[in-house]
């Protein structure tokens, strides 16, 4: 590519929004905010670190094309058609692969607002999903490795969100500084210290004026918080509502309670939706509910709590000294807490710190929506891996990591080019010129600055534009007999006569 014809320029200030890398690509002619447009440097950019996921990650997947999917999310779009062509054994295991624009919705909690290039494994049965995936998540390592970032894997059954650390990202993160724990918030196990056991004593109806709220019932009844038992709801696509119930000094994970419900869509419930089901909102609770109305989703904070306070289901009253299970029943009981900055370190009990970063790539694992005939002749439920790569994040990610004082340092296997050749003055552009055709013909990947541009205009731009090797071509290294070659993060460059270059490089 020559940069006399390269569409978009460098800039030497961009407007100060977005993380330091985004302003890096904004600056280097990669990126443009509004509207927001990935240039050709850019496009290619992330069709590189795409096709380095796709062949590290896998390679083995079929491309699937979706071209319209009628208000479905993309998974849903892509399990209607496995469905319909995975009948049997024989079919599986089967992977896929989507492209998906930013404005496509996830029902798995994947990262919104932005593209990503997802595959999905289908399995038959929960063993070769694990057994999959596990290799996957491997490979996730060595495509990060390559990029040359960090981040911790996955350690959570419902799924996991690469978060590599970023000072000034967008997401958020725990770590602690003691043993070394580190996840993203919504996948982050809060350590849960269980209560000081009691003897359950039987459940009492007491009067609560006003007390729609824990804080408000607490200080009433005169418990601390998390003698309460806080009750949100949720309402499902089928009509039904969703009960999260948890301690009432704990709040409940969004992210967590989808995944345990095989990642159903979910909404915060209406008044009329809850009216419809007999919950009363501000005083309600799992206690008498009315079965097949609802479904109870329990935390398992629960399980070390004794004689809670609980709505009553009837307006200003709530139930005092009620326990789980004895009192009530869940359909799931699982893990659905949030952790937050502060809270005790799961492993060691040190305060989480908050971490920022940017989410590169997601992983998650759900039942399929369809069967298959199995060897035996019966029916079985498929299962579903899918891992997504977000190309323009993991763009992001790099340009924050892999930068210097004078611009973006890119990693080899992701870089748009891998040498930036420079030609200075007419004799070094005439020898740049055959030098340019050579390395084309080799089948090297090169951005050849064949500008009329002083050398100091030249070399800040290769600087800012942060590919691999740099060769200049110049009145000085010809008068020392060949070219200069020079690595980007090196200070010095080193001239190597032109018979030799190929070797070095």
């Amino acid at each position: 590519m020559r940069m006399s014809s390269l569409f978009g320029k460098t800039l030497r200030q961009a407007e100060a929004r977005g993380s330091t890398g985004t302003l890096l690509l904004i600056r280097a002619g990669y990126l443009r905010w509004e509207p927001r447009a990935w240039l050709p440097l850019g496009t290619l950019l992330l069709r590189k670190g795409a096709a380095l996921w796709r062949d590290e990650v896998s390679p083995e997947a079929q491309e699937l094309s979706l071209q319209r999917w009628q208000n479905a999310c993309v998974e849903e779009a892509v399990l209607a058609v496995a469905s319909r062509e995975i009948a049997s054994y024989r079919d599986l295991p089967a992977w896929l692969w989507v492209e998906t624009p930013a404005e496509a919705s996830s029902c798995t909690h994947l990262e919104s607002g932005t593209a990503a290039s997802i595959t999905l494994g289908f399995y038959p049965d929960a063993e070769a999903i694990e057994e999959d995936l596990a290799r996957r998540v491997q490979r996730v390592e060595a495509f990060l490795s390559r990029c040359g970032l960090k981040s911790a894997g996955p350690a959570h059954p419902g799924g996991w969100d690469w978060l590599v650390p970023v000072e000034d990202g967008d997401a958020v993160g725990l770590r602690c500084s003691g043993c070394g724990y580190r996840a993203p918030v919504r996948w982050a196990t809060p350590n849960k210290p269980p209560l000081p056991p009691e003897e359950p004593l039987p459940v009492e109806e007491v009067a609560t004026p006003d007390c729609t709220t824990i804080e408000a019932v607490a200080n009433f009844v005169g418990v601390p918080k998390s003698k309460t038992l806080k009750a949100v709801f949720y309402s499902h696509r089928d009509g039904r509502i969703v009960f999260a119930v948890i301690r009432g000094d704990l709040d409940v994970n969004e992210t967590k309670l989808a995944w345990a419900l095989d990642w159903a869509p979910l909404k915060v419930a209406t008044e009329a939706e809850l009216f419809m089901a007999g919950v009363v909102a501000g005083y309600a609770s799992p206690v008498g509910i009315r079965k097949g109305s609802v479904t109870v989703i329990a935390d398992d904070s629960l399980r070390t709590a004794s004689n809670l306070v609980a709505g009553a289901n009837k307006e200003g009253y709530h139930f005092v000294n009620v326990n789980y299970p004895r009192d009530f029943q869940a359909d799931v009981e699982t893990d659905i807490a949030l952790a937050h900055p502060g809270d005790p370190c799961p492993r060691c009990g040190l305060p989480l710190e908050e971490e920022r970063g940017v989410v590169v790539a997601s992983l998650r694992r759900m039942k399929a929506n369809f069967t298959y005939n199995t060897s035996t002749g019966g029916r079985a439920q498929a299962w579903v891996g899918l891992l997504a790569l977000y190309p323009e994040r993991l763009a992001e990610a790099m340009a924050s990591v892999h930068r210097d004082e004078r611009g973006l340092v890119w990693p080899e296997d992701v870089a748009p080019f891998r040498i930036h050749l420079i030609g200075l003055g007419e004799e070094g552009l005439k020898v740049a010129e055959e030098l340019y055709r050579e390395l084309t013909g080799r089948g090297y990947e090169v951005l050849f600055d064949d500008r009329d541009e002083s050398p100091g205009v030249k070399f800040n731009d290769a600087d800012l534009m942060g590919m691999p090797v740099r060769i200049v071509v110049g009145r000085r290294s010809l008068a020392q007999g060949g070219v200069e070659l020079k690595r980007r993060g090196e200070e010095r460059g080193t001239i190597v006569p032109k018979e030799e270059l190929f070797a070095r490089l």
